[in-house]
Formats: C-alpha cells, structure tokens, sequence
C-alpha cells in the first residue's frame, strides 16, 4: 500500500525581501515532517510576479500564483461577481491539492483567508493586529529579536513543538534557501558579459520602495569614487525599471561601472548576486541575498533595521541608534532621514576595503 502523502501549503505572498528571510522555512517543514511523514510535499503560494524567485527551491515542489493584480483591478472596476468567481476559482485550486497542513508566514488578513480557503484542518501562524489569526488553528506571536529571519525560526520552532514534542529538538537549524535555474544563471550571465564584465565583480543595491530607506545618491557617488582608489574591479548596480535612470546617473564619469537595473529578471538579479565578490545594499532584498550566499556584504540600515545579528561573518550591518530609529513605516523627521544621511561613504568603505583591496 502506498504510503500517505503530507501535503503542506506554505503561504508568503511577497515582498522580495520577505520571500528571502521566509525562504529557510520550506527546509524547516520538511525537516519537521519528515520523520513522521517520509512523503513530503510542499506548495508555495506567493504573488504571481514572485513565483520565479520560490520556483527552485529544494525543498518546493509546487507553486500556486495568487493573482493580486487581477483581484484589485476586479475590485477597482466595481466587477465583484468576477471578483467573487476568481476567488473561488483559487479556492476549487487551492482544495484540489488535498493539503493536511497550512503554514501561514505573512501575518495579514489576506494570507490567513487564503490558508483557510485551502481547507487544510491544520493551519498554523501568526497572531495579527487585524486578528486574521482567528482564521488558524495553531497562532504564535511574532517573536522581536534582532536575529535574522528571527520570526520564521520561530514559527518553525513552534511547529515542531506542536508537532512532535519529542523531537523538536532534533530539527535542523533555520537556513535561509534561494536557489535558481541553470537556465536562469546562462542568461544573467549572457548579459554581463554583453557588457563585458567578468568575474570577480562587485554588485551594488541602493534602490527600495520606500525613500527612508535610501542611503543619499551623493553617498553613493562619493563611495564609488573611493572604490576606484583601491581596485578596478568591475561593479554591477541591480535594481527594478524603475529604478533605471538613477542607476545610470551613477555610471557617469565611472570605468568599469554598468547598471543592469531595470534589464534583468528578478531571478537573474538573484543569479549575479550569488556570484558576485562582494556587495553594498540598502534594505532591500537584493541586499539580503548577499547574506543568503555568504558573500561579503555591507548592508545599511536606518529606518527600518531587519537585522543586525546574522550567521555569516561576512555580513557587516552599519546602522545608526538614533532616537527615532527604526521609525519604520512613520518617519518623524520631516524628510531628513539623518538615520540614513549619517551613514558615511567612509564607513560603509572601511567595512569593504578587507574584501576588495588585494
């Protein structure tokens, strides 16, 4: 007779930078669950323009888009029986994977509903300000820690706890996991060398969505120029479209400088940064993934400060205690953002200088 399928859904929906702290919890689930289950399979459900990010992932062996864009724009246009048909199209999706078990990393209102339209008995979680945890079966509350991925060891912890008490012990340690496919790396790779840039080169990422998190572009200008006082070696600026003419602005009057920003996919982004020889970031998840490779990175910190803690001695957080930080989503400095503007290219070069000037 064959043996029972544990099917698990694991729902984090975005951002890119969540995706990679989330990303060690799949390897968590299959490590809790394999020893009482030896047939593991593990779905993501995560916003439609991510999927490639979660894609390769070892330890996934499906992925579900949520179609946010396609819901919002339904709801825009007031069409809420086509709304309510897409719903209900994932759902009959959604169920017709039979899940055992839900794990809910978002903590939001929409990822609880969606674990509950799963219809997976057991649905485990977070508790939430907007009490989406009453839609679970199993709730833990978020964890503040200044440990990397802190929250989703946590929850990976509390599982196994609730799980099988007995060896909880024995799971293994939180690992963050970002993989991509070979496909993807040739043609990353095509493009930088389009470009001519070989290996070793250096990436940086000073773009996010929220302008309290950016480090000042003159910082940037003034960092580049005393790179270039210590080594050659080329540097690559990833970034978004939109991103694309303030990346171009910083290759201006620069050798060996090339912005890719708005030219790659986002798993070809992951691609150069997994090959890189070190790399300069603001809060972003490009900037993450530097930890996530072990590569030596500066990452630079002011209004929101995931981490200051990680297991890489390569990773060196450069952030400023002031009395305001992290103000996270509500600056209370008028626009200034000193948290960031405090931040000196001297420092963020005196972090670099041991990698770079060989």
């Amino acid at each position: 007779m064959p043996q029972q399928v544990q099917r698990i859904l694991f729902i984090r929906l975005s951002a890119i930078g969540d995706i990679v702290m989330a990303s060690g919890l799949p390897s968590s689930i299959n490590s809790i669950y394999t020893s009482t289950a030896p047939n593991i399979e593990i779905t993501w459900l995560v916003e439609a323009p991510y999927t490639g990010l979660v894609s390769a992932h070892p330890h996934v062996n499906n992925v579900i888009a949520w179609p946010k864009s396609e819901w919002k724009a339904l709801a825009k246009r007031r069409q809420y029986w086509q709304l309510v048909k897409a719903v209900w199209k994932l759902r009959q999706e959604l169920r017709s994977y039979r899940f055992t078990v839900a794990v809910e990393a978002q903590g939001l209102l929409k990822s609880a509903l969606l674990a509950f339209l799963s219809g997976a008995p057991v649905r485990f979680g977070f508790k939430s300000k907007e009490n989406s945890h009453l839609l679970l079966t199993h709730v833990t509350a978020k964890p503040m820690s200044d440990e990397i991925s802190s929250e989703y060891g946590h929850l990976a912890k509390f599982i196994a706890d609730t799980q099988q008490r007995d060896n909880a012990d024995n799971v293994k340690p939180y690992q963050l996991q970002v993989r991509v496919l070979s496909s993807v790396n040739a043609s990353a790779f095509d493009k930088l060398s389009l470009r001519g840039i070989t290996q070793p080169f250096m990436v940086i990422a000073p773009f996010t969505t929220r302008p309290q998190k950016h480090w000042p572009m003159e910082h940037w200008e003034t960092l580049l120029e005393e790179i270039r006082k210590h080594t050659q070696m080329p540097i690559v600026i990833l970034g978004g479209p939109s991103d694309a003419a303030h990346a171009e602005s910083l290759t201006f009057g620069q050798e060996n400088i090339v912005s890719l920003a708005g030219n790659l996919t986002l798993e070809e982004s992951v691609a150069i940064a997994s090959k890189c020889h070190a790399l300069v970031g603001v809060d972003t998840g490009l900037t993450h993934l530097g930890t996530v490779f072990n590569k030596p990175t500066v990452a630079i910190f002011g209004s929101t400060r995931p981490y200051i803690k990680t297991d890489s001695a390569n990773t060196h957080i450069i952030y400023k205690e002031l009395s305001c930080a992290p103000c996270k989503r509500r600056p209370t400095c008028g626009g200034k953002f000193d948290c960031m503007k405090e931040v000196t290219p001297k420092e963020v070069l005196n972090r670099l200088l041991p990698y770079i000037n060989y």
